[in-house]
């Protein structure tokens, strides 16, 4: 008789197996955009365990369930996980290969959408120290109409004069200032352009609400009554005037205050930040798009960051500490003072005086 040799490495790929599965199902507990179970407002949330329970139940019935239920919601190395369940006999295999791909896609699409903002960010940040595409100038050349009514209208003589004036440097050629001119009427052109296209919008928006308004006022007037006058009797008819209420176009204010041409600004500029993150410039992206030298920054910048945070925290914690035991510290020396003999005579002869 023969004897059956267990193989090791079966029992090893099947420990494996089981951490890998348990990784996804610790990793989709923690996702709180997850329902795991319809509940109602009264009842209590449900427990990690309880989470990974209903997830583990889901896995072990049916992958092509699991899959359609929390797929969205895995990244590309737990997708992976789940090729192994479309070899040839495996139940639903076909289904979930076909699942599997469509996960995989939009698992790509999203990665690749973060990806790129963040090296979007991270360029946007070196170009603003480098002055030159977020310059004043600049901004203004892209957005000419935006920028008059946000920051144009409310400068002074002065600051125009200082906005527009060229900056000589060893660079400045006479072709650059001849360009520079041309730019610049360009942008003037294009914010007369920027212009009459939404005075057209507007007019016609205003149109619109003027044609509701006949609309509601023919549909609220009574109908005519018939004339119950008799010969040589006249009706004498009460003449009035609805006048039309349409919407009004705001009116420029030249005279605000300081802050608010801040707040201004700083509109216009975080306009222009988001227009060139969102890809609305028109701008080379592919360059920076593809470029992996932008990726490492982030995480550098979220380590700054953190390290930052927990030493302000550790400041205030200190502060407050500092605050507590001056406080302290003074209550027990009036304490002290009020204890004393001469000030205890003093606070009844002033008390006895008062009565």
């Amino acid at each position: 008789m023969t004897m059956e040799v267990e193989d090791p490495s079966s029992d090893d790929q099947t420990v494996e197996s089981d951490m890998q599965r348990d990784s996804i199902l610790n990793f989709l507990t923690l996702n709180e955009e997850i329902c795991f179970k319809n509940q109602q407002k009264w009842e209590p949330d449900l427990t990690t365990k309880e989470k990974y329970d209903i997830a583990l139940n889901v896995f072990r019935n049916s992958k092509l369930n699991f899959l359609l239920r929390f797929g969205k919601y895995l990244n590309q190395e737990h997708l992976t996980y789940f090729r192994r369940f479309t070899e040839h006999g495996e139940p639903d295999c076909a289904e979930i290969e076909l699942v599997l791909g469509d996960l995989s896609k939009i698992c790509s699409s999203n990665s690749n959408n973060k990806l790129v903002k963040n090296r979007r960010y991270e360029a946007m940040k070196q170009m603003i120290q480098d002055d030159l595409y977020f310059s004043e100038i600049e901004m203004m050349k892209r957005n000419p109409l935006l920028y008059e009514q946000l920051v144009g209208q409310y400068l002074t003589d002065d600051e125009i004069r200082e906005r527009d004036k060229y900056k000589m440097d060893d660079q400045v050629t006479f072709v650059k200032i001849l360009m520079e001119g041309i730019e610049r009427d360009n942008a003037e052109a294009y914010r007369k352009l920027q212009a009459e296209s939404e005075d057209n919008q507007m007019e016609e928006e205003d149109s619109d609400d003027d044609e509701d308004e006949e609309d509601r006022e023919r549909k609220n007037t009574p109908s005519p009554i018939p004339s119950c006058s008799k010969w040589g009797e006249f009706d004498v008819k009460d003449e009035y005037h609805v006048p039309r209420s349409g919407p009004k176009r705001p009116q420029h204010c030249t005279a605000i205050t300081a802050q608010e041409r801040l707040l201004l600004r700083e509109e216009f500029v975080s306009s222009m930040y988001q227009s060139f993150l969102d890809g609305k410039d028109d701008f080379d992206y592919r360059r920076i798009d593809n470029d992996s030298s932008l990726d490492n920054a982030d995480e550098l910048d979220h380590d700054a960051e953190d390290k930052y945070f927990e030493s302000e925290e550790a400041e205030e914690c200190d502060m407050q500490r500092e605050d507590e035991s001056s406080e302290d510290e003074f209550d027990m020396f009036m304490n002290h003072i009020n204890q004393h003999p001469a000030v205890s005579e003093l606070t009844r002869n002033m008390k006895n005086s008062n009565i």
